[in-house]
Protein backbone atom coordinates (compact mmCIF):
# COMPACT_ATOMS: atom_id res chain seq x y z
CA UNK A 1 0.00 0.00 0.00
CA UNK A 2 2.84 2.66 0.82
CA UNK A 3 4.88 1.80 -2.20
CA UNK A 4 1.56 2.33 -4.59
CA UNK A 5 1.40 5.85 -2.97
CA UNK A 6 4.88 6.39 -2.91
CA UNK A 7 4.98 5.50 -6.83
CA UNK A 8 1.83 7.56 -7.47
CA UNK A 9 3.69 10.90 -5.46
CA UNK A 10 6.73 9.73 -8.11
CA UNK A 11 4.65 10.13 -10.73
CA UNK A 12 2.39 13.42 -9.75
CA UNK A 13 6.07 15.22 -9.44
CA UNK A 14 7.09 14.06 -12.40
CA UNK A 15 4.24 15.38 -14.28
CA UNK A 16 4.39 18.73 -12.42
CA UNK A 17 7.93 19.23 -13.64
CA UNK A 18 7.52 18.49 -17.02
CA UNK A 19 4.79 20.72 -17.34
CA UNK A 20 6.87 23.34 -15.66
CA UNK A 21 9.44 23.02 -18.48
CA UNK A 22 8.50 25.76 -21.77
CA UNK A 23 7.23 23.25 -24.08
CA UNK A 24 8.47 24.99 -28.14
CA UNK A 25 6.97 23.12 -31.16
CA UNK A 26 8.33 23.78 -35.37
CA UNK A 27 6.93 21.91 -37.60
CA UNK A 28 8.29 22.83 -40.98
CA UNK A 29 5.97 23.08 -43.78
CA UNK A 30 7.27 23.45 -47.76
CA UNK A 31 7.50 27.32 -46.98
CA UNK A 32 7.73 28.26 -43.34
CA UNK A 33 8.16 26.90 -39.73
CA UNK A 34 5.16 26.79 -37.06
CA UNK A 35 6.30 27.74 -33.83
CA UNK A 36 3.91 27.30 -30.45
CA UNK A 37 4.87 28.20 -27.06
CA UNK A 38 3.88 27.39 -23.61
CA UNK A 39 4.63 30.26 -21.31
CA UNK A 40 6.55 29.45 -18.38
CA UNK A 41 6.00 30.79 -14.50
CA UNK A 42 9.15 33.04 -15.26
CA UNK A 43 7.26 34.37 -18.51
CA UNK A 44 3.71 34.61 -17.06
CA UNK A 45 5.50 37.14 -14.24
CA UNK A 46 6.74 39.18 -17.33
CA UNK A 47 4.12 39.67 -18.90
CA UNK A 48 1.92 40.39 -16.05
CA UNK A 49 5.09 43.34 -15.18
CA UNK A 50 4.69 44.96 -18.79
CA UNK A 51 1.09 44.56 -19.42
CA UNK A 52 -0.15 48.25 -20.06
CA UNK A 53 3.43 49.59 -20.98
CA UNK A 54 4.88 51.75 -23.39
CA UNK A 55 6.89 49.21 -25.49
CA UNK A 56 7.70 48.39 -29.15
CA UNK A 57 5.82 44.71 -30.18
CA UNK A 58 9.85 43.83 -30.72
CA UNK A 59 10.65 44.67 -27.12
CA UNK A 60 7.71 42.74 -25.87
CA UNK A 61 9.01 39.91 -28.21
CA UNK A 62 12.42 40.28 -27.15
CA UNK A 63 11.44 40.23 -23.48
CA UNK A 64 8.95 37.53 -23.04
CA UNK A 65 8.91 35.20 -26.01
CA UNK A 66 12.74 35.30 -27.73
CA UNK A 67 12.35 31.82 -28.86
CA UNK A 68 9.56 33.06 -31.20
CA UNK A 69 12.44 35.27 -33.16
CA UNK A 70 14.45 32.45 -33.64
CA UNK A 71 14.87 32.19 -37.45
CA UNK A 72 13.18 35.27 -38.06
CA UNK A 73 14.73 37.81 -40.85
CA UNK A 74 16.36 40.93 -39.39
CA UNK A 75 14.06 43.06 -41.68
CA UNK A 76 10.63 41.40 -39.90
CA UNK A 77 12.64 42.12 -36.29
CA UNK A 78 13.09 45.70 -37.11
CA UNK A 79 9.14 46.13 -38.05
CA UNK A 80 8.70 44.46 -34.52
CA UNK A 81 10.66 47.40 -33.35
CA UNK A 82 8.52 50.08 -35.00
CA UNK A 83 5.31 49.66 -34.02
CA UNK A 84 3.68 50.25 -30.66
CA UNK A 85 2.69 47.27 -28.61
CA UNK A 86 -1.26 47.71 -28.50
CA UNK A 87 -2.22 45.44 -25.52
CA UNK A 88 -5.30 43.44 -26.24
CA UNK A 89 -7.27 45.51 -23.31
CA UNK A 90 -6.90 48.87 -25.01
CA UNK A 91 -10.32 49.31 -26.61
CA UNK A 92 -8.93 52.92 -27.34
CA UNK A 93 -6.64 52.18 -30.57
CA UNK A 94 -7.97 53.43 -33.33
CA UNK A 95 -9.01 51.77 -36.36
CA UNK A 96 -6.36 52.93 -38.70
CA UNK A 97 -3.61 52.50 -36.04
CA UNK A 98 -5.07 48.37 -36.00
CA UNK A 99 -3.43 48.34 -39.84
CA UNK A 100 -1.36 50.23 -39.72
CA UNK A 101 0.25 49.66 -43.52
CA UNK A 102 -2.07 48.17 -45.04
CA UNK A 103 -6.12 49.07 -45.79
CA UNK A 104 -6.45 46.06 -47.98
CA UNK A 105 -5.44 43.11 -45.39
CA UNK A 106 -7.43 41.92 -42.65
CA UNK A 107 -6.69 40.21 -39.59
CA UNK A 108 -9.08 38.21 -37.33
CA UNK A 109 -8.37 37.23 -33.76
CA UNK A 110 -10.54 35.31 -31.48
CA UNK A 111 -10.18 33.05 -28.62
CA UNK A 112 -12.14 31.00 -26.18
CA UNK A 113 -11.55 28.92 -23.22
CA UNK A 114 -13.22 25.49 -22.29
CA UNK A 115 -13.38 23.98 -18.44
CA UNK A 116 -12.94 20.87 -17.33
CA UNK A 117 -13.22 19.01 -13.78
CA UNK A 118 -9.28 19.57 -13.36
CA UNK A 119 -8.15 22.48 -15.54
CA UNK A 120 -8.51 24.96 -17.45
CA UNK A 121 -8.10 24.71 -21.86
CA UNK A 122 -7.55 27.81 -23.98
CA UNK A 123 -6.57 29.14 -27.07
CA UNK A 124 -6.65 31.69 -29.94
CA UNK A 125 -6.12 32.21 -33.21
CA UNK A 126 -5.45 34.20 -35.94
CA UNK A 127 -6.25 34.80 -39.61
CA UNK A 128 -5.34 37.39 -42.37
CA UNK A 129 -6.99 37.60 -45.30
CA UNK A 130 -3.68 37.97 -47.15
CA UNK A 131 -0.61 35.55 -46.56
CA UNK A 132 1.97 37.47 -44.45
CA UNK A 133 5.89 36.74 -44.40
CA UNK A 134 5.21 36.81 -40.47
CA UNK A 135 1.61 35.87 -38.54
CA UNK A 136 1.55 35.84 -35.01
CA UNK A 137 -1.26 34.90 -31.94
CA UNK A 138 -1.04 35.23 -28.72
CA UNK A 139 -3.55 33.56 -26.31
CA UNK A 140 -3.82 35.13 -22.43
CA UNK A 141 -5.58 33.57 -19.77
CA UNK A 142 -7.12 35.68 -17.61
CA UNK A 143 -8.86 35.78 -14.06
CA UNK A 144 -11.58 38.03 -12.44
CA UNK A 145 -8.31 40.49 -11.38
CA UNK A 146 -7.58 40.51 -15.21
CA UNK A 147 -3.63 39.18 -14.36
CA UNK A 148 -2.57 36.32 -16.64
CA UNK A 149 -2.17 33.16 -15.12
CA UNK A 150 -1.55 31.49 -18.37
CA UNK A 151 0.02 32.04 -21.77
CA UNK A 152 0.55 30.28 -25.27
CA UNK A 153 1.25 31.74 -28.62
CA UNK A 154 2.10 30.73 -32.18
CA UNK A 155 3.78 32.30 -35.40
CA UNK A 156 4.80 31.44 -38.94
CA UNK A 157 4.58 32.44 -42.47
CA UNK A 158 1.09 32.20 -44.69
CA UNK A 159 -2.38 33.33 -43.35
CA UNK A 160 -3.37 31.63 -40.30
CA UNK A 161 -1.99 30.86 -36.94
CA UNK A 162 -2.90 29.29 -33.72
CA UNK A 163 -1.66 27.90 -30.27
CA UNK A 164 -3.63 26.37 -27.33
CA UNK A 165 -2.52 25.65 -23.81
CA UNK A 166 -4.27 24.11 -20.54
CA UNK A 167 -3.81 25.66 -16.71
CA UNK A 168 -4.66 22.61 -14.24
CA UNK A 169 -6.02 23.11 -11.02
CA UNK A 170 -6.35 26.95 -11.23
CA UNK A 171 -7.97 28.57 -8.13
CA UNK A 172 -11.89 28.69 -8.01
CA UNK A 173 -13.37 31.57 -10.02
CA UNK A 174 -14.19 33.37 -13.31
CA UNK A 175 -11.86 33.47 -16.27
CA UNK A 176 -11.65 34.96 -19.57
CA UNK A 177 -9.26 34.90 -22.85
CA UNK A 178 -7.22 37.98 -24.18
CA UNK A 179 -6.26 36.69 -27.82
CA UNK A 180 -4.16 39.51 -29.29
CA UNK A 181 -2.33 38.87 -33.23
CA UNK A 182 -0.38 40.95 -35.72
CA UNK A 183 0.96 40.23 -39.18
CA UNK A 184 3.87 41.92 -40.68
CA UNK A 185 4.45 42.51 -43.81
CA UNK A 186 0.98 42.96 -44.49
CA UNK A 187 1.04 45.04 -41.29
CA UNK A 188 -2.45 44.35 -39.41
CA UNK A 189 -3.28 43.78 -35.30
CA UNK A 190 -6.16 42.64 -33.73
CA UNK A 191 -7.06 40.89 -30.60
CA UNK A 192 -10.51 39.68 -29.03
CA UNK A 193 -11.93 39.28 -25.47
CA UNK A 194 -14.15 36.21 -24.79
CA UNK A 195 -16.65 35.52 -22.18
CA UNK A 196 -16.06 34.82 -18.65
CA UNK A 197 -16.23 31.23 -17.27
CA UNK A 198 -16.33 29.70 -14.38
CA UNK A 199 -14.11 27.27 -12.71
CA UNK A 200 -15.29 25.72 -9.65
CA UNK A 201 -12.55 23.17 -8.66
Amino acid sequence: MKLSKLFMMLICLSLICIASIPVVSAADSADSKIRVVQATAEQVEKINQLWGSDITIGDYMERVHPEQLVGVSDEVIKEMHQRKMHWPDENKMPAEQAQPDSILATLTVDGDLTIYSNRINFGSYASCSQSASYIYVESFLKNTADSTVGSTSGSTSGSYVSCSNNVAWPPTGYYHVHSWGYTITPSTEGSDHSASKYFSG
